[in-house]
């Protein structure tokens, strides 16, 4: 594997965003820098020519990454366990007994276990943050009226809010992601966190189509704006009636434009949470 990475003032974040971000690529990463005044971007390629050709048009520099670097990657770093609530605590360390400590230091909640990776979603992101706490809340509303829920995970990258939403007591979750590395560490996180009854596959939301008689209670999308503008309507049309739509992954200058697609399939009057640079949406379908 092959990283093409460039280190750029903040005045151009938004235009690099939106050229490696923008298909709600799992494999591009953007580092703050301290002084917030630049950041580093990193692509990470499977073949030398596609990194070869980022950076002709780009410039930067590429990499090769080792065996040993992903070692290093993935190692469990000295980040605290991340607390949703009063019902998750998300650790990226995979060691039982840290594990079990964990549970032991807070009682009475369940414990995620998603280990660093190369997919979206370890819980510390804000918009990933801001969708397992919206799923806590709706979990506690469906569970409080004894009503059977079931979920769906559209672009989901490590499998976070899958496990979480089987955690929560959802009776059917089903999730895809179009990057076929994303399936298999998610897959992996569902093993390693005894999950069983979740149904995962590879799939591009754009050739996607929900199942005619098959409904979801919460439907759940952090991926970018102009991938959500496009399919909005296929992902209303899955919505069960009175369910409830989490949208995340938008960045503040494309807010609007979500907000006027949604309009168009009769989603209104969302609920916005802003974090930083970025929006998270929630719809309830009438």
């Amino acid at each position: 594997m092959f990283v093409w990475s460039k280190v750029s003032p903040v005045s151009k974040q938004s235009i690099l965003e939106d050229q490696f971000l923008g298909l709600a690529q799992t494999n591009a990463v953007i580092t703050e820098l301290s002084g917030k005044k630049r950041f580093r971007i990193e692509v990470y390629c499977d073949d030398k020519n596609d990194a070869q050709k980022i950076l002709s048009k780009f410039g930067g520099h590429i990499s090769e990454l080792k065996i040993k670097d992903w070692a290093k990657m993935n190692a469990p770093s000295d980040r605290p366990p991340i607390k949703i609530r009063d019902r998750l605590i998300i650790t990226d360390t995979d060691e039982p007994k840290e594990i079990k400590k964990i549970y032991d230091r807070f009682e009475g909640r369940d414990v995620i276990s998603i280990p660093a990776a190369l997919a979206f979603g370890t819980g510390d992101h804000e918009t990933t943050s801001t969708c397992l706490r919206l799923l806590v809340d709706l979990a506690k509303e469906y569970n409080k009226s004894n009503e059977d829920w079931s979920l769906c995970d559209i672009g989901t990258g490590t499998g976070i809010l899958a496990i979480a939403a089987k955690m929560l007591g959802s009776k059917m979750v089903e999730c895809f992601d179009f990057d076929s590395t994303a399936i298999s560490i998610a897959k992996r996180n569902i093993s390693k966190n005894q999950m069983s009854g979740i149904l995962i596959y590879e799939a591009d939301l754009f050739e996607w189509e929900p199942k005619k008689k098959k409904c979801w209670n919460i439907i759940t999308a952090n991926i970018f704006a102009n991938v959500l503008n496009a399919n909005l309507s296929k992902i209303f049309n899955a919505l069960a009636p009175e369910g409830n739509l989490i949208l995340s992954g938008i960045l503040r200058e494309h807010e609007n434009s979500v907000i006027e697609s949604a309009q168009k399939t009769s989603l209104i009057d969302p609920i916005i949470y802003r974090k930083g640079k970025w929006v998270s949406m929630h719809y309830r379908k009438e």
